[in-house]
């Protein structure tokens, strides 16, 4: 293989392996996360109705 086939393979594996790690993170990155100031949160109307789940 020869260095433009090689460089090629390297940044293609490269920008692969950034792509899901960036899907990851949006997808479970961000579920552990506390909400701050300006931050919509959802909310449970069964639990403000005092009623479990």
């Amino acid at each position: 293989m020869n260095c433009k086939k090689y460089r090629a393979c390297l940044v293609g594996v490269l920008a692969a392996a950034l792509i899901c790690g960036a899907l990851l993170y949006m997808k479970y990155g961000r579920e552990g996360e506390k909400p701050v100031d300006g931050v919509l949160v959802e909310r449970n109307f069964s639990w403000e109705a005092g009623t479990a789940a």
